[in-house]
């Protein structure tokens, strides 16, 4: 059976309180026993003779008590004993607790440090993105910004140079609308060209001589193919841009749409021909104002699909190529 602290330090109060009971009161029950007991009246010398051995008796009681004590003490020092290494024991737990709680502690600290240091790396991430950000953007704006002026710059050069075509004809000043206009007319009138009966030199011949009809042949109209070159640079400006698809077809669009369509007809004309009119239309979709459905054979015989953003000559281009060139 397993007893409390408490049961053990009660039993050990009620031993020790029996024994110094005991220890008082040995000399009365010592004289009843001797008196009373071993001994009776009349005293006599041969009586307390015989109480000799007896006291040799309590002499092997006092070895008795003295063991006992050495009991005690050794019982005592054995229950020190233990009760140093349960404290030692308390202690190394404490301590075990401790290092472990300073260790959680540590861990705690660390983890609010990387944690701190994971928020400050990433605030230091978003400005510099931030500011990469901002620095891309502002270079993007200079960059468009440099390219609308030039195209504005080019575009305004082209209008200059479009109103310096003039013709004296009948006595007037033909001016650079009614050339172009006079030239598309004469153009459209022509059916062996859009019957594919001429071929691409005669068709040049054609046109160099249109112009030379209008003007004359000493003056000529040699400056509307300088003129025409002028969209050379402004779609080459485009093309080599840093801007987004998008934005490189509305400035080609916007380009053809500065056109009249008169003008179109003649650069179309002088395409057919001219090599570096004919290289300047390819891949900017410059043809938007006319659809003639008889002249479908005459685009796809002399021109590429690029050249043109018509819609509907853009939707039937496929069928009349395929007529062209049957399987």
């Amino acid at each position: 059976m397993n007893l409390t602290n408490f049961q053990k330090k009660l039993i050990w109060g009620v031993g020790i309180v029996l024994i110094i009971f005991f220890w008082i009161a040995f000399p009365l029950i010592f004289k009843y026993w001797v008196f009373k007991v071993l001994i009776k009246p009349p005293f006599t010398t041969e009586a307390f003779t015989s109480l000799g051995p007896i006291g040799d008796i309590f002499g092997g009681l006092t070895a008795f008590f003295t063991s006992l004590t050495l009991i005690i003490v050794m019982y005592s020092a054995y229950l020190q004993r233990k009760a140093n290494i349960d404290a030692r024991e308390s202690m190394a737990e404490q301590l075990n607790q401790a290092k472990k709680a300073t260790e959680q502690q540590l861990k705690q600290a660390r983890e609010a440090n990387e944690e701190q240091l994971n928020q400050a790396r990433e605030s230091t991430n978003q400005q510099l993105e931030l500011a990469q950000s901002t620095h891309d953007a502002q270079l993007k704006e200079t960059v468009y910004s440099n390219f609308i002026n030039t195209y504005n710059s080019l575009i305004n050069y082209k209008l200059a140079k479009y109103n310096t075509i003039q013709v004296f004809i009948g006595g007037r000043v033909w001016h650079s609308e009614e050339i172009f206009k006079e030239i598309a007319f004469y153009f459209l009138g022509q059916k062996p060209i859009f019957e594919l009966k001429l071929t691409r030199q005669e068709i040049g011949e054609l046109y160099y001589k249109t112009l030379s009809q209008i003007a004359g042949k000493d003056k000529g109209l040699s400056e509307i193919n300088s003129y025409f070159l002028l969209y050379e640079s402004i779609y080459e400006l485009i093309k080599n841009s840093d801007i987004s698809e998008e934005e490189k077809t509305f400035f080609r669009k916007t380009t053809s749409n500065t056109m009249s369509a008169h003008e179109q007809l003649t650069l179309l004309w002088a395409s057919t021909y001219i090599v570096d009119c004919h290289e300047l239309v390819k891949n900017t979709g410059i043809f938007t104002q006319f659809y003639i459905n008889d002249h479908m054979p005459f685009f796809v015989t002399f021109f590429e699909k690029s050249c043109f953003s018509h819609p509907d000559i853009l939707s039937n281009w496929d069928q009349y190529l395929n007529n062209q060139n049957p399987a």
